[in-house]
């Protein structure tokens, strides 16, 4: 089973770096709220996504950050990100604080976070500031689920606009006997609070991932498919995350 596992995953490894050239390739994930006391770990992320119509660029998206947990309660994160789409550049320098203010006890299977997030970007473009609302429930049979809220607001004086955006992301899984977890993800840009797009102009993510782990390297494979008219239609994403 190991060895079937490991060429899988190596199969769409080689699909999603040979084969995809990445809209801008969404990244992103959901937040867990927990918070591992003595993690030292450095995640690289790749995302892809396909251009829909012929002569456009795919979008690639290529992030490596630096985590570190002060205690159970507080981590810090760090992170660069770089895009492709027809030349590769440098996109933006992010720091994250998270904060744990609600761990499961023996009665309760809900935990909760909230992480800050001030990301400084390529160019003229704004500064953005951002604050996400995690959380996670426990459930029985290896299963797990995780909702969050994002509230991002743009700084400085090449702002584009005064108001919140708005969005919101959720997954369900379930970790097997064989140590995979397998699941789905939904991701929703809704737009500006107070002004959200209607529903074929928000960007509606929805697709499986997998993610497991070899010895103290763990990985996330994803698919998301675009379920609206505003979201590219195939979006491939890979993240592998190492302890120091």
């Amino acid at each position: 089973m190991t060895q079937l596992v490991r060429q899988s995953v190596n199969s769409l490894l080689v699909f999603v770096f040979i084969y995809a050239s990445t809209a801008n390739a969404n990244i992103s994930g959901v937040m867990g709220p927990n918070i591992k006391e003595g993690d030292r770990s450095l995640q690289f992320r790749s995302a892809v996504s396909f251009a829909d119509e012929d002569g456009e660029e795919d979008a690639w998206a290529y992030r490596l950050h630096y985590q570190h947990a002060f205690n159970d309660t507080w981590r810090g994160r760090v992170f660069l990100q770089y895009r492709d789409r027809g030349n590769f550049e440098w996109d933006s320098v992010r720091t994250e604080l998270l904060y744990n203010f609600k761990k499961t006890s023996p009665n309760d299977n809900w935990s909760s976070a909230l992480r800050f997030d001030l990301r400084t970007r390529r160019g003229s473009r704004s500064e953005d500031f951002a604050i996400n609302w995690g959380n996670q429930w426990d459930l029985t049979e290896g299963f797990r689920a995780r909702a969050m809220l994002v509230l991002g607001k743009q700084l400085g004086s090449s702002r584009t606009s005064n108001d919140l955006a708005v969005q919101s992301r959720a997954s369900v899984s379930r970790k097997l006997e064989n140590g995979l977890r397998v699941g789905v993800h939904l991701l929703n840009q809704h737009g500006e609070l107070g002004n959200f797009a209607s529903v074929n102009e928000q960007g509606v993510f929805f697709g499986p991932t997998i993610s497991g782990s070899f010895g103290d390297v763990n990985y996330e494979l994803r698919y998301l498919n675009g379920v609206t008219d505003a979201s590219a239609d195939h979006n491939l994403f890979f993240r592998i995350t190492t302890s120091l």
